[in-house]
């Protein structure tokens, strides 16, 4: 194989993106990555330009990044779910599993999610809360005013 041939480092830059975009679930960023990769590939062959087939490169993941979120959501049918945990901060909830700070224990549903939870109060099951916020796998709360 030849190294120096930057249309086959593109071609093998483009298929590592692919490949990461398939192990790694839900990100769909890796293959725009490689959709930029392979537009770079083909520049450079047509045009044997390094500095343009980066420039290529650069501009078509950019594109394919911000295209590709409207054209996800339009297919889901729904507005994408932030993925960030914080997301349920101030959210309202409902208390599952009674919440007793003397034991530790206690479990709600947010936004239709199952979470452990801690309180600084007794709050029992079936009343509303409010997250305060998000530490690790588990929320604390408060009764909801």
């Amino acid at each position: 194989m030849d190294w120096k041939n930057p249309v086959m480092v593109w071609i093998i830059v483009a298929v590592a993106f692919f490949i990461i975009e398939i192990i790694t679930p839900g990100v769909f960023m890796y293959a725009c990555f490689g959709l930029g990769a392979i537009c770079a590939s083909l520049i450079f062959w047509l045009f044997g330009n390094v500095w343009l087939s980066w420039a290529v490169f650069i501009v078509v993941s950019v594109i394919s990044v911000i295209v590709s979120r409207p054209l996800a959501e339009k297919f889901a049918g729904k507005s994408a779910r932030l993925a960030n945990t914080d997301a349920v901060i101030g959210k309202k909830g409902k208390v599952t599993v009674t919440l007793d700070p003397e034991k530790n224990e206690g479990r709600v549903i947010v936004d239709r999610e199952d979470w452990r939870a801690e309180a600084d109060e007794r709050i029992e099951q079936g009343e509303i809360i409010e997250v305060l916020k998000v530490e690790g796998t588990h929320l604390y709360v408060k009764k909801s005013s």
